[in-house]
């Protein structure tokens, strides 16, 4: 990095993965840090599994709060305003799939890790910013086209911390915002779990995305017309 970086940027060249290591800092971390590198080696995502992002990949730090009951949901939200902030042509084209992933044209923009640990929420997020790699992914570039440069790293990073900082420090209607970007709500869907070898399990329940509720959860809507409550699971949508 050329330019002179701010002073609550940790630019690291290489690292296993930028939660691990805030983790692994936990005593030296401060509310509003960021953690970036464009080298993980060993990204984590949801039930222990392997992530990989193209080539955005950052680790952002506040005081853990209990007021925040659905913390990747708010931190979703804080993506998607941070990326329609600074790439207005795709204003209300991104939506959140609980519980954890920012979605664009059907497909898989960005994902989320939140960690809590002594006090402190890492909020880890890896963004596909120059390449699809992978037919259910987009990048940001493929949706911005010839419209626009894509932003570089240090405008996402400035607009990510800024819009997450706001949403944990406001009264922000969080259960408003993330409905009117539910991508689940009215699609098909079917609720598995993941077994500790993260092999997917036979579907426990299936039927309609019926919202969010006040509490983070996904709402799901069954043939019989029952609603059910579901706190956790991989979420298989048609």
């Amino acid at each position: 990095m050329s330019q002179p970086l701010p002073p609550w940027l940790t630019w690291l060249e290489t690292c296993d993965s930028t939660n691990t290591w805030a983790l692994r800092h936990a005593d030296s971390l401060y509310h509003g840090q960021v953690i970036y590198t464009r080298n993980q080696t060993h990204g984590r995502g949801q039930y222990g599994r392997q992530w990989r992002s193209g080539g955005f990949t950052a680790s952002f730090v506040v005081t853990a709060s209990p007021a925040i009951v659905a913390p990747s949901l708010v931190a979703g939200l804080a993506v998607v305003q941070a990326v329609e902030s600074i790439v207005p042509s795709l204003r209300q084209q991104l939506q959140l799939k609980w519980p954890n992933d920012v979605m664009a044209q059907g497909k898989k923009l960005a994902g989320l890790l939140c960690e809590h640990h002594q006090g402190w929420l890492v909020v880890g997020v890896g963004l596909n910013l120059s390449k699809d790699e992978l037919p259910q992914a987009i990048s940001l570039q493929t949706l911005v086209a010839e419209a626009t440069a894509v932003p570089t790293e240090l405008d996402l990073l400035m607009a990510i911390r800024e819009e997450l900082l706001w949403c944990w420090e406001s009264s922000i209607d969080w259960l408003s915002a993330v409905s009117q970007r539910d991508f689940l709500r009215g699609r098909a869907i079917k609720v598995t779990e993941v077994t500790q070898q993260q092999k997917i399990a036979p579907a426990l329940w299936q039927g309609e995305g019926a919202g969010i509720n006040t509490k983070g959860h996904l709402q799901l809507r069954l043939a019989s017309g029952e609603v059910v409550t579901v706190a956790s699971g991989h979420i298989i949508y048609e």
